[in-house]
């Protein structure tokens, strides 16, 4: 279960069986793996997306000080003296254990790595972990069955929960990276900005074909004529039309997807019952983040901007992810 504020991202589906809704399973691949609609796997059942919206009206004057004051007011608020942290090789894993350094809150650190994955992180965590001063637990996984995902497709979560299951550290608070500022980032979009103007229509279409193709197709052209495909950018459209009000075009940009791709990433850790905690998602950090000026983001370095000395390892090797298949 999430245990911090993350209300701009909740979202649940109702519970029940029945027939096989083939919609629902077919706008989840043209998404590569999540939903925008209030469809639900069974026939006549709903899926209830979050209600609030993160656009002011108002750029507001934040700074990256106010940003790290807010984060670490939240790690202090949540932290216990039994605290886990899964090292991705990543730039968000790697500046919560900076964090947690800096205050000098004790915290367990597991990476995870599988012989099934063509890539690892392993060598890159192995950097970090020596430039942090930490000690990294390094566990094994080959496996994520199928069957653990019942709504939406997210590898990462289970092997997660696997690792905390067999490690017996079910009693831990639990603290992740989702939602960090590098899910804010995304450079083509804004490189496509850049050269084209502000073209939501474009960017909708490049939203549905970059997710549904797992980040491989860049492209803002129609790919299907399935109505599906169609309501899939009509949805996006809609949440540049909600991001009117922001006088920062980039921001548009950047987070116009965000509360949706950010339900995905945070929904199944809300329906067990380990405590997690994503202070990159906390109420207070993400509206402030998201409604600050765009010249803080757009270049990934937010986290060094709240932290000069963090390591620069995570901005030297690209992240490739676990890429554990299912069985």
């Amino acid at each position: 279960m999430n245990i911090n504020q993350t209300n701009f991202f909740n979202c649940k589906f109702d519970k029940g069986s029945g027939p096989r809704n083939d919609d629902f399973f077919k706008e989840r691949d043209f998404l590569g793996g999540w939903t925008v609609s209030n469809r639900h796997p069974v026939i006549g059942l709903k899926r209830y997306a979050m209600t609030e919206l993160l656009p002011d009206k108002s750029i507001n004057n934040a700074t990256a000080n106010d940003l790290r004051s807010i984060i670490e007011r939240t790690i202090l608020k949540y932290a216990t003296d039994k605290n886990l942290i899964f090292m991705s090789g990543g730039k968000d894993s790697t500046s919560l254990a900076h964090i947690f350094k800096k205050l000098d809150i004790p915290f367990k650190a597991i990476s995870l790595y599988s012989d099934f994955s063509t890539t690892s992180e392993v060598p890159v965590v192995q950097q970090i972990e020596k430039a942090l001063d930490i000690e990294v637990e390094y566990f094994k996984i080959d496996v994520i069955p199928g069957s653990d995902f019942e709504y939406w497709v997210e590898n990462p979560y289970t092997a997660k929960c696997m690792a905390i299951t067999e490690l017996g550290l079910e009693d831990y608070t639990i603290f992740t990276g989702e939602v960090g500022t590098g899910e804010m980032q995304v450079n083509q979009s804004l490189q496509y900005t850049a050269m084209m103007g502000y073209r939501p229509k474009d960017i909708s279409r490049w939203h549905v074909n970059v997710c549904g193709s797992h980040r491989r197709v860049n492209s803002v052209k129609e790919m299907y004529s399935d109505p599906i495909y169609f309501e899939c950018i009509e949805h996006f459209e809609k949440r540049f039309s909600e991001w009117d009000v922001h006088p920062d075009i980039l921001n548009r940009i950047m987070f116009s997807r965000l509360q949706d791709e950010g339900a995905y990433r945070l929904f199944n850790y809300g329906i067990d019952f380990l405590e997690w905690v994503h202070p990159f998602a906390e109420d207070e950090f993400i509206h402030t983040c998201v409604n600050m000026p765009s010249s803080y983001k757009g270049g990934k370095n937010l986290y060094r901007l709240m932290y000069p000395d963090l390591s620069d390892i995570p901005w030297r090797y690209p992240k490739s992810g676990l890429g554990i298949p299912n069985s």
